[in-house]
Protein backbone atom coordinates (compact mmCIF):
# COMPACT_ATOMS: atom_id res chain seq x y z
CA UNK A 1 0.00 0.00 0.00
CA UNK A 2 1.39 3.41 -1.02
CA UNK A 3 1.80 5.77 1.66
CA UNK A 4 2.60 8.90 -0.54
CA UNK A 5 0.40 8.99 -3.29
CA UNK A 6 1.30 11.51 -6.75
CA UNK A 7 -1.38 14.32 -5.78
CA UNK A 8 0.86 14.31 -2.16
CA UNK A 9 4.06 14.92 -4.08
CA UNK A 10 2.25 17.30 -6.65
CA UNK A 11 1.24 19.25 -3.08
CA UNK A 12 4.86 19.12 -1.50
CA UNK A 13 6.09 20.33 -5.10
CA UNK A 14 3.49 23.36 -5.29
CA UNK A 15 4.42 24.44 -1.25
CA UNK A 16 8.04 24.23 -2.46
CA UNK A 17 7.64 26.30 -5.58
CA UNK A 18 8.80 23.34 -7.90
CA UNK A 19 8.02 22.29 -10.91
CA UNK A 20 7.84 18.69 -11.57
CA UNK A 21 6.94 17.14 -14.86
CA UNK A 22 4.51 14.27 -14.61
CA UNK A 23 7.31 11.83 -15.41
CA UNK A 24 9.23 13.64 -12.02
CA UNK A 25 6.27 13.29 -9.87
CA UNK A 26 5.55 9.56 -10.64
CA UNK A 27 9.07 9.05 -10.09
CA UNK A 28 9.59 10.95 -6.58
CA UNK A 29 6.14 9.36 -5.72
CA UNK A 30 7.96 5.74 -6.15
CA UNK A 31 11.23 7.03 -4.71
CA UNK A 32 9.62 8.82 -1.28
CA UNK A 33 7.08 5.95 -0.77
CA UNK A 34 10.07 3.45 -0.89
CA UNK A 35 12.26 6.04 1.67
CA UNK A 36 8.92 5.78 4.12
CA UNK A 37 8.98 2.27 3.99
CA UNK A 38 12.90 2.20 5.10
CA UNK A 39 11.88 4.58 8.06
CA UNK A 40 8.33 2.66 9.16
CA UNK A 41 10.85 -0.51 9.17
CA UNK A 42 13.27 0.97 11.43
CA UNK A 43 10.84 2.28 13.68
CA UNK A 44 9.65 -0.91 14.03
CA UNK A 45 12.71 -2.67 15.57
CA UNK A 46 12.53 -3.72 18.99
CA UNK A 47 15.35 -1.50 20.98
CA UNK A 48 14.11 -2.35 23.97
CA UNK A 49 17.13 -2.71 26.42
CA UNK A 50 20.15 -1.28 23.91
CA UNK A 51 21.49 1.64 25.25
CA UNK A 52 21.68 4.78 23.19
CA UNK A 53 24.79 5.97 22.24
CA UNK A 54 26.24 9.75 21.43
CA UNK A 55 29.01 8.98 19.05
CA UNK A 56 30.58 5.51 19.42
CA UNK A 57 33.94 6.60 18.21
CA UNK A 58 34.95 8.57 21.06
CA UNK A 59 36.22 11.21 19.40
CA UNK A 60 38.30 13.71 20.95
CA UNK A 61 39.78 16.95 20.11
CA UNK A 62 41.24 16.49 16.68
CA UNK A 63 42.83 20.42 16.36
CA UNK A 64 46.12 21.49 16.78
CA UNK A 65 46.98 23.73 20.05
CA UNK A 66 47.68 27.25 19.85
CA UNK A 67 51.12 28.55 18.81
CA UNK A 68 52.48 32.41 18.63
CA UNK A 69 53.87 32.98 15.97
CA UNK A 70 55.40 36.53 14.54
CA UNK A 71 52.37 37.74 11.61
CA UNK A 72 52.70 41.00 9.31
CA UNK A 73 52.51 43.84 10.63
CA UNK A 74 49.75 46.32 10.13
CA UNK A 75 51.66 47.93 7.39
CA UNK A 76 52.73 44.84 5.50
CA UNK A 77 49.73 43.48 5.45
CA UNK A 78 48.19 46.26 4.02
CA UNK A 79 51.51 46.79 1.44
CA UNK A 80 49.70 44.78 -1.30
CA UNK A 81 45.69 45.79 -1.37
CA UNK A 82 44.78 47.99 -3.99
CA UNK A 83 43.33 50.18 -1.56
CA UNK A 84 43.13 51.94 2.26
CA UNK A 85 42.48 54.08 4.30
CA UNK A 86 43.31 54.99 7.87
CA UNK A 87 45.29 51.50 8.31
CA UNK A 88 41.96 48.82 6.75
CA UNK A 89 41.39 47.55 3.83
CA UNK A 90 39.84 49.60 1.57
CA UNK A 91 36.63 48.24 -0.63
CA UNK A 92 33.88 49.41 -2.59
CA UNK A 93 30.37 49.88 -0.76
CA UNK A 94 27.71 47.03 -1.57
CA UNK A 95 25.26 48.51 0.90
CA UNK A 96 23.67 51.82 1.28
CA UNK A 97 24.75 54.52 3.72
CA UNK A 98 22.55 53.96 6.81
CA UNK A 99 21.63 50.16 6.29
Amino acid sequence: MSQISRDDVAHLARLARLTLTDDELDSFSGQLDAILDHVGRIQSVDVTGVRPTDNPLKSVNVTRPDVVVPSLTQDQALQEAPASADGRFAVPQILGEGE
